[in-house]
């Protein structure tokens, strides 16, 4: 049971973490309140936001005109085509409190919540969506095979250098499903990663385990980005330092860090840090990856992280080099619409920042479906059923844990 300390903050002190996260899950579920839970890679603070206000609210990736709360950016983006979750009310598993937003005017559905999560009995949660009739089957191998070799075919003419390619893995999830401990599982398992989970209006639910930050901008002005590309299976004994990289994977990672330097240069930066290439762990694979620094106080630049975020997505590691043709081939190719996938999602403007990252290693679900995503990116040195095992490969991310 949720206690007042005072009016503004309730302590969830007297029940584990878990038992928190769901019992305030369930009440938002229950109302229809979006509500965005997320890790922090390499920390043990999970945090969570709800938003009082039922709605679906459409914003412009503008960080600086933003309030607290958490952003859900399509691949394709648009003026105001992501969507935004206030923080009316903040949870952090360091405390255990359960925080209203001093600037939350709506105290009747504050009254609400509260009421029903102090309820002695709650309903459960009902089915994130009855209908399953709207969801298009996976495509089979066959087809991604094939969508690759139209890829390789369209490089060699010089449509474009690099084209990311990406597929629909449909699974059925048991009637024990818990969003919440698989949640808790990837964050246990993959302490690398940003766990995420959120729930939108309209059936919208995401789970995920990212590798891959877009951008963060810290309280103090430190701007980071990375690129990170190159996919190669790790072994249970495996060893980073041990592992080597084949020209393909070397090039590819290399487009995209020359993109980010190259969007540096179009606003005239010159003033960052490059660390890297080096290898690094992502759950079950191994990718390359190098990280871009700017301290934003020194070179007076403090909406640096909106500017790069207009300019960096989609990356090339999510969409391709040059970006204007790989991205039209994508479109008229692929077949789907890749929705949240390759967005980017995160916290905005918390405490310590904003940290947001490319959309990887998700599962949507709708009804007792899971909905995976994953992608490679194809060059012309690039082996149709090797990209489809790298696939694979990625989708375990998630499988590991769900099945």
């Amino acid at each position: 049971m949720a206690k007042e300390v005072n009016q503004n903050t309730y302590s969830l002190q007297e029940v584990a973490v878990k038992e928190a996260l769901k019992r305030i899950y369930q009440t938002a579920s229950n109302l229809n309140f979006p509500i965005a839970i997320w890790r922090l890679p390499l920390s043990s603070d999970i945090s969570l936001i709800v938003d009082l206000s039922g709605k679906s609210k459409k914003v412009k990736p503008e960080l600086e005109e933003l309030n607290t709360g958490f952003i859900v950016a399509p691949f394709h983006t648009e003026e105001e085509t992501a969507e935004f979750i206030n923080a009316d009310l903040t949870y952090n598993s360091q405390n255990g409190q359960l925080k209203v937003n001093p600037v939350c005017k709506d105290s009747w559905t504050t009254e609400l919540f509260f009421q029903r999560l102090n309820a002695d009995t709650l309903t459960g949660i009902e089915p994130v969506s009855t209908n399953t009739s709207t969801i298009e089957k996976e495509g089979t191998k066959e087809d991604y095979t094939n969508l690759v070799e139209k890829g390789i075919d369209a490089i060699k003419t010089g449509a474009f250098k690099k084209v990311v390619l990406s597929r629909r893995k449909v699974i059925k999830l048991n009637a024990e499903f818990d969003v919440i401990e698989r949640f808790c599982d990837l964050c246990e398992a993959y302490p690398g990663a940003f766990v995420n989970l959120y729930q939108l209006p309209n059936d919208q639910v995401w789970l995920g385990a990212t590798p891959e930050l877009l951008i963060s901008q810290s309280s103090d002005g430190i701007f980071k980005t990375v690129s990170l590309a190159g996919t190669q299976k790790a072994e249970p004994d495996s060893n980073p330092l041990e592992i080597g990289w084949t020209q393909k994977e070397i090039e590819e990672q290399a487009m995209v860090g020359r993109y980010i330097i190259d969007c540096f240069k179009k606003i005239r930066l010159r003033e960052f840090e490059e660390n890297g290439p080096k290898t690094v762990r992502a759950a079950n694979v191994y990718h390359l990856k190098s990280e871009y620094i700017v301290n934003t106080t020194e070179v007076n630049f403090p909406q640096l992280g909106s500017v790069m975020l207009k300019l960096l997505h989609p990356t090339s590691a999510v969409c391709g080099t040059p970006k204007e043709p790989s991205m039209k081939f994508i479109k008229d190719e692929e077949g789907y619409d890749r929705s949240f996938y390759a967005g980017f999602i995160g916290p905005v403007n918390m405490e310590n920042g904003s940290n947001l990252f490319v959309n990887l290693r998700c599962m949507q679900i709708i009804g007792n479906q899971g909905i995976l995503y994953a992608g490679g990116g194809i060059t012309e040195h690039s082996n149709a059923e090797k990209e489809w095992q790298e696939t694979e490969m990625k989708c375990r991310t998630l499988l590991n844990i769900i099945e």
